[in-house]
């Protein structure tokens, strides 16, 4: 089986990483999302969830990589993730962990999957950005949270924003923007533009100015891959498709 694997090439230097963007692919499961299910959140079958995990960590060749998620709900929590025997730690949309041999991962269809790396301390962190995400602020909060647990300093981060809905597709309207100004409003402007009653969102845009905010180097930041919307072939949208599969992002240190 193949799948796409999208990575960041200015991260290959960094020996023991594994991450990566996945496209979409043919698993077991209930229509409409009998493509790549790896919840059982909408109902699908456990052992067609767990074949899927199984026909996928085979594909990517991570066999003997435990990839932890979250079950993910819109929000700004982040949790730490301490062993690989925590498979689901608990609600919430970003996950960092420093513990060898294991992967965390995000899921998405259109939201903003954002990975990060420190490379000297081996630190992971991989975000789920929906807009209401990312008007909670959830990758400074990630910033800021790998600062205080792991003592690390911002500078030293690296991050990477995977395929998502890009501002050609995402029209919303005026009441999205006018919440994420309540704390966003000098970020958002350049990523917010108005058209006719409603307007477009460039969400990758939005979380990159909170991550210069938050003391990320603009030479640390990469955005990776196309937006999903136009691509459907190749990832899911929830815009283009209504209810649809989910693409994991992942990212970890082999030990």
């Amino acid at each position: 089986m193949k799948i796409l694997r999208l990575k960041v090439p200015h991260w290959e230097r960094f020996e023991g990483l594994v991450h990566g963007f996945l496209g979409r692919f043919g698993g077991q499961g209930q229509p409409p999302n009998a493509a790549f299910r790896l919840s059982c959140d909408d109902g699908d079958d456990p052992q067609a969830v767990k074949h899927n995990w199984c026909e996928l960590k085979l594909a990517i060749g991570l066999r003997d990589i435990t990839i932890i998620t979250a079950k993910q709900v819109h929000s700004d929590t982040i949790l730490q993730v301490c062993s690989a025997t925590e498979k689901q730690p608990g609600i919430g949309d970003g996950l960092m962990t420093d513990a060898p041999n294991l992967c965390v991962g995000v899921m998405a269809a259109d939201c903003v999957p954002l990975l990060f790396v420190e490379p000297t301390r081996k630190i992971a962190a991989a975000v789920h950005a929906g807009w209401r995400g990312t008007a909670a602020g959830i990758a400074p909060r990630a910033v800021a949270l790998m600062k205080e647990v792991y003592r690390i300093d911002p500078a030293a981060l690296h991050v990477a924003m995977g395929p998502s809905i890009g501002p050609c597709c995402y029209e919303v309207g005026p009441e999205v923007a006018e919440e994420i100004a309540v704390n966003w409003r000098k970020a958002l402007r350049g990523a917010w533009r108005p058209e006719g009653v409603k307007g477009r969102l460039d969400l990758r845009a939005l979380n990159e100015a909170q991550l210069l905010g938050a003391g990320i180097p603009r030479s640390h930041i990469r955005k990776i891959g196309p937006c999903t919307a136009c691509h459907i072939g190749d990832f899911f949208s929830y815009r283009k498709e209504g209810k649809s599969g989910h693409q994991l992002s992942f990212i970890g240190w082999r030990g």
